[in-house]
Parts: structure tokens; C-alpha cells; sequence
């Protein structure tokens, strides 16, 4: 179908909630009430989801029953364009896909617009905390999220203890989760009731930073847990817990016994798991407001010989300074930071905060030699001299000028192949771009009315992983009801915004503000290129939940 005929099935449906015709816009609809008049439209159009709709010029009003091609210049074009994205930056709406269509009567302008994202959470990072039975996990998970000290008889871990075992033990049996926030000027954002989902809410929208703790059960009886929560969450760090007086009590009866010097089995097998996963993690030793300088030193020699054993660097630290130089490293997963806390003392736990606020939110450092990945921003359809021209950020890997490519999936989840013919950088002419780099590319030898926004480049002997149906974890950090199966919010993942549905709620009947989950979602449109790891946001108005995809399903 050639863009001409597109537009007259458009005009074929007549002005809808989603499509408005103009004839030309000039600068006198800049004028107040006018101006006003178009944004409030803008708005309202745009208001639902998907939050897009089609803005065509160059479009006659036929006493308002019927329209037709009018046709303007070429330069009464790119003056209407210049006030539609003016109007549209102050609707809060972007153009994402613009095309001129030359008919005999002149030109007309196609424009899809789409409601500006709001802005979210910046970083995230999700930490594993694992430690054999007592080691005081929960207990320091909750002096961080709260900021309060604990009272030496696990007070502060009494948020995260819900079933009646773990009540009535004192012991986690379960996988937990638990969250702090850091705000954009670094301050540390606590929740001084963890359990008041307002209160969750509150954090979650202040901070710039989000940590989140996967806290897991130390006993032998729930190794199992432990061994899904350290290789199956999607965490990106890892945390254990030495208890100092208790793992040198240990470590002597090992030596007594067998005359071999080594820690506790759980333990050694927590370091293992860790660095199986090849996940960067940090050692702390806590309880050392119960410990003496002898079981200290035993201790931490014991740690430090078993983490050169498995291939790690164990690296000391004792004030601020000794951090800046750790996180440069750290994501390379070779250097084991240790630090040493007691959970009564919340000046103890300082450097650990620390830490944790210079935590990078991504761990991986090889996104260059990666294969070339990008996803679609916008989309310029009718530029003179080019066929298609798409903008966005490389995401990983490089991208070169005459490259092979292939982008999707398109409305029935199919891939295309074009070229690169040129690229440009800030208007600059260039011969590549690397990943994290903005780009606009002019690609050909593709249909351009197959591109849209949300999809993927890559070369064309990589594969794009087209996905219909997946599974993330996720937290809601704001609705002010209930969220059930059947839910349909708007997903943004990349530059993907397309509603989905809820399909199921694992472990739960339904989510409200603060709850954490795993969950099956389905777009309702089309299928999408996401992967295994991405984050996403979910969104319905002022909705949101964030979380991160683990299982592609279909």
C-alpha cells in the first residue's frame, strides 16, 4: 500500500479521538486561546492508552462531513511543522514518526504522536544477601532500609519475617525482598515503617536510586531456597554474611575434628554459588560487637585464603577512600570488597551505605564487544534524499556505515533487512557508533512504512528475540487500588511503549502499592524484541511498577 493510499484510509475513517486534521498550521495558532485550543486536543488524544494518535496536514474539512487531500507547499509544510512541535512540547507529547506524502495537489505531513514518558527511577540495583543460620542477614537488611539500629535481639528484621514459622523461629524460611532508596543528591532515603505500602510509595517515587535485597534462609532445612534465590533471582550483586563469633566456633571444631582450617560448609558453599554465577559480591562480617580480636583475625584469615582459593581478590575496607578505586573493579567480579559492621551500631554500617551508593546499576562490562543491538526512538519518513531515517542510543556493540541489518519485529512479528547508508552524530557525518552513543541513521533498501518505534536494529546474523508473552519480577511503587489478573497497563522497556495484559500473579491473589512479585504479562498489540534481563516500567497514568524480565514464555 503506497503512503498515499494510507492517508485516504485515514481519511476514510474521518477525525476520531486519535486522529485530528489540519489544513496548514501557522504562526497565528500560536496565538493564546488557539494554541490552547490545539494542545488541549493534543492532550485528549494522546491521553489513553496506547497514548498515541495521528496529526495529518495538508487535510480539507468538507463541511465537516467529509475530507480530502488539500495539498500544500513544501515550505507551508515545514512551517506547520515547526508549530505542531512547538504545540506538542507544550502537550507533552512527542512527534516520534514523521513523513511527507507528495500528491498532485502538493504536500501532505503525517505525523504519529506519542505521550512523553514519565520520568522514573533512575538506577536500579538488586543485591543477593546470603549467610549460614544467624548470621544476622535480616536483621542488617532491616537496620539498612530503616536507618534504625538494632536492639541485639533482632528487632530490626521484624518486617521481613510474615510466616508463622519464621515468627515463631526467628529464622527466614522464605525468599524475601526488601528495598532503600537513595535521592538524587545522595541522601539516604529510609522507610521508617517498612510495612506501610504509603510509606514504600513515598521512597520509591523520591529516590533517584533504588537497592533492592533478596534476604534467603541460612538453615539446612531450606538449602534449597538459598541455592534458587543465589542462582535463579535476577539480582546483579551479591552479599555474605560471615557471623564473626559464630564461624570461628565453627572453624575450631573443623580444625579439632580434621585438622583442617576452613569455614563452616554453608559458608564455603554460599562464596562458591556466588562466584559460580560469576556475580560480583561483597563480604561482610557482622556480629563484631560480639566478637574478640582473635576471632576476628581467625576469621577473616580463613576468608581470606578461601576467596583466593575460588579465584577472588579479597581487598580490605576501612574508611571512604578505599571505595572509589573498589567500584571501579568491582563489576569485573575479581575483587571481593570486605567490610565489618555490627547491626547495634548504625555508625557502623556507614561505609556500607557507602558502598552501596556508588554501586553502578549495570555489572557487565563487555556491552562493546557485544553484538551491535539499538532500538528504535523516532522515525523521519519523507526527509529529501533519504528513504528512512531512525534515531536512538547503541545500546551495546558498534554500528558502521553500509552495515547489513536487520530491524523489528513489524505488526505480525517479522523481521526486515536493510542497510545503513549513513550515519550521523549531533548533525555530524560519521563512519560509526559505539555503544551508549545517540545516532541517526539513514537506512535503505527496507519498506519504510514497516518502521515504528520500539523495535530493534541489529546486524542481520544476529538474531532479535521476538516475544509475545514473558515473566518478570516486579514492585509497584504506585496505585492507589488493587491490581489483579486482567490488568492492562502500558509497558516502556527500551523505547517500547505498548499496554499489556496481566495474565497471572505468581504466590498472590492481587498487588497493591510496595509488593513485590513475579508475574506473566502479554502485549496486546504485537509482538516485541525484549530479552532475558531488561527492566521495565509499567504505567497508567500515575501507575507504576518497575521490575525485570526473567522468562521469555512465547
Amino acid at each position: 500500500m503506497t503512503a498515499l493510499e494510507e492517508i485516504q484510509d485515514i481519511l476514510r475513517n474521518g477525525e476520531t479521538r486519535n486522529a485530528e486534521f489540519k489544513r496548514t498550521l501557522t504562526k497565528a495558532d500560536l496565538r493564546e486561546e488557539r494554541r490552547q485550543r490545539l494542545v488541549a486536543r493534543i492532550r485528549y488524544m494522546t491521553c489513553e492508552a496506547p497514548f498515541e494518535g495521528r496529526f495529518l496536514i495538508g487535510i480539507e474539512d468538507i463541511s465537516g462531513k467529509e475530507w480530502r487531500v488539500y495539498g500544500i507547499s513544501e515550505k507551508q509544510l515545514e512551517e506547520a511543522e515547526e508549530i505542531l512541535a512547538k504545540i506538542s512540547r507544550e502537550a507533552e507529547v512527542e512527534i516520534i514518526e514523521a513523513e511527507r506524502v507528495e500528491t498532485s495537489k502538493g504536500f501532505v505531513g503525517v505525523y504519529l504522536l506519542k505521550r512523553v514518558a514519565a520520568p522514573e527511577v533512575k538506577e536500579t540495583c538488586s543485591i543477593n544477601v546470603a549467610g549460614r543460620v544467624n548470621s544476622g542477614k535480616s536483621t542488617l537488611i532491616g537496620v539498612l532500609v530503616t536507618g534504625r539500629p538494632d536492639n541485639g535481639s533482632g528487632s530490626a528484621r521484624s518486617f521481613l519475617l510474615t510466616h508463622p514459622q519464621e515468627l515463631t523461629r526467628g529464622q527466614t524460611a522464605d525468599i524475601h525482598m526488601a528495598f532503600m532508596g537513595f535521592s538524587e543528591d545522595g541522601r539516604i532515603l529510609h522507610l521508617q515503617n517498612p510495612l506501610s505500602k504509603g510509606e514504600a510509595a513515598r521512597v520509591l517515587d523520591q529516590s533517584s536510586k533504588i537497592i533492592t535485597f533478596f534476604d534467603a534462609p541460612g538453615h539446612k532445612e531450606y538449602s534449597k531456597t538459598m541455592i534458587r534465590s543465589i542462582l535463579g533471582a535476577d539480582a546483579q550483586y551479591g552479599l555474605v554474611l560471615v557471623p564473626i563469633p559464630e564461624e570461628a566456633y565453627l572453624i575450631r571444631q573443623e580444625t579439632e575434628r580434621t585438622g583442617i582450617t576452613r569455614l563452616d560448609d554453608i559458608t564455603r558453599e554460599h562464596l562458591i554459588l556466588m562466584s559460580s554465577k560469576n556475580m560480583p559480591f561483597i563480604l561482610v562480617a557482622s556480629k563484631i560487637d560480639r566478637a574478640n580480636k582473635e576471632d576476628m583475625e581467625l576469621v577473616m584469615e580463613v576468608v581470606r585464603l578461601t576467596l583466593k582459593d575460588i579465584g577472588k581478590i579479597p581487598v580490605t575496607l576501612n574508611d571512604v577512600e578505599d571505595i572509589e578505586p573498589v567500584v571501579r573493579e568491582f563489576p569485573n567480579g575479581i575483587i571481593v570488597p570486605i567490610l565489618s559492621v555490627s547491626s547495634t551500631d548504625t555508625d557502623s554500617v556507614g561505609l556500607l551505605l557507602e558502598l552501596l551508593r556508588r554501586l553502578p546499576s549495570g555489572s557487565s562490562n563487555d556491552a562493546l564487544t557485544r553484538p551491535a543491538l539499538a532500538y528504535v526512538d523516532k522515525v523521519y519518513k519523507g526527509i529529501r534524499g533519504t528513504n528512512v531515517v531512525v534515531t536512538g542510543t547503541v545500546k551495546q556493540g558498534v554500528f558502521k556505515t553500509g552495515q547489513s541489518i536487520a530491524i523489528g519485529p513489524d505488526v505480525n512479528g517479522e523481521l526486515h533487512f536493510g542497510r545503513i547508508f549513513s550515519i550521523e552524530v549531533f548533525k555530524k557525518r560519521v563512519t560509526g557508533v559505539k555503544v551508549g552513543d545517540l545516532f541517526g541513521f539513514d537506512i535503505k533498501d527496507i519498506d519504510k512504512h514497516l518502521i515504528r518505534r520500539g523495535q530493534a536494529i541489529a546486524d542481520e546474523e544476529d538474531e532479535i528475540s521476538v516475544c509475545r508473552t514473558f515473566e518478570a519480577n516486579i514492585v509497584v511503587t504506585r496505585h492507589p487500588t488493587r491490581i489483579a489478573v486482567g490488568y492492562t497497563p502500558v509497558l516502556q522497556c527500551h523505547t517500547i511503549q505498548h499496554p499489556v495484559v496481566l495474565q497471572k500473579i505468581y504466590d498472590a491473589e492481587y498487588l497493591c502499592v510496595g509488593d513485590f512479585a513475579r508475574v506473566r504479562l502479554e502485549f496486546m498489540l504485537h509482538p516485541e524484541a525484549i530479552i532475558v534481563g531488561d527492566k521495565i516500567v509499567l504505567r497508567e497514568a500515575n501507575t507504576r511498577a518497575i521490575g525485570t524480565i526473567v522468562e521469555i514464555v512465547d
